[in-house]
């Protein structure tokens, strides 16, 4: 994205007069001028006004992260919030069921939908189903293998997830860029299912029953250090835990996108 305007300058010398010559301190230069544009911008209400009772969780309002260069970005999410506040940011994911089919190597979406709501950063990580919850069905994050068909990993249940998301052996981390099938903008990162409870023993997946499974229609990711990679837009909410111990008053919280 980023613009150059590149002027050349050339020189040259003539000697004048016979056995006369002039001395040369370049044999030609050029200069430029850079005008640098950051691909990285937010959108949203980036001045919210919560009240808020002690206590309570307070949700704030989405912010979006948009990321307009044809390449991932990095950035940190960080916040100032003073003890007595502990602060979250919360994103959506919509899963969905698929048409199963293990020779194709990107599996046709089909009708039926869920809404979750899970961490991106916060002290742990958390995710529940907010449309479309079906008794007997579980949230699990899949972590696969790097030859993800021939060679099918664990189902953790997301209350057992400690750490980061991705997890670093997990297959999808680095290994398996989703990018390069066109299945998704989100290269890489974690899966979270929807699974029925009685489809997973230790972890292991039935999948006979894979039709039942409502799979991800995206990568996510949570980093309790608020490190994120933007892939091309990313949307959060923050949201506000005070500590009953928390002395009436304003207080300030400034979240920070760098780089």
């Amino acid at each position: 994205m980023n613009k150059k305007i590149l002027t050349f300058l050339f020189c040259s010398v003539l000697a004048i007069g016979i056995g006369s010559a002039a001395i040369i301190s370049h044999f030609g230069l050029f200069s430029t001028s850079l005008n640098i544009v950051q691909p990285i911008t937010t959108e949203g209400n980036v001045e919210q006004s919560i009240e808020c009772l002690s206590g309570e969780i307070c949700p704030g309002t989405e912010i979006t992260i948009l990321n307009s260069a044809p390449f991932s970005v990095d950035v940190e999410i960080t916040n100032n919030a003073e003890a007595g506040i502990e602060t979250t940011y919360t994103s959506g994911l919509e899963l969905t069921k698929k048409t199963v089919d293990f020779n194709a190597p990107v599996w046709a979406i089909l009708e039926n939908k869920v809404q979750v709501e899970y961490t991106l950063v916060g002290n742990e990580f958390t995710a529940e189903v907010t449309t479309g919850a079906i008794a007997g069905y579980e949230l699990i994050y899949y972590k696969d293998n790097s030859d993800r068909f021939n060679n099918p990993a664990t189902a953790i249940k997301v209350n057992d997830v400690e750490g980061n998301l991705p997890y670093a052996e997990d297959g999808n981390a680095e290994d398996n860029d989703y990018c390069t099938t066109g299945e998704y903008k989100t290269c890489s990162g974690a899966k979270i299912w929807y699974v029925p409870s009685d489809a997973v023993t230790d972890g292991v997946i039935d999948w006979a029953r894979a039709s039942e499974f409502y799979f991800e229609s995206k990568l996510i990711q949570f980093n309790s250090g608020g490190h994120i990679t933007i892939y091309d837009e990313l949307s959060f909410t923050p949201s506000y835990g005070i500590d009953n111990s928390l002395e009436t008053g304003e207080y300030t919280i400034t979240t920070e996108v760098n780089p």
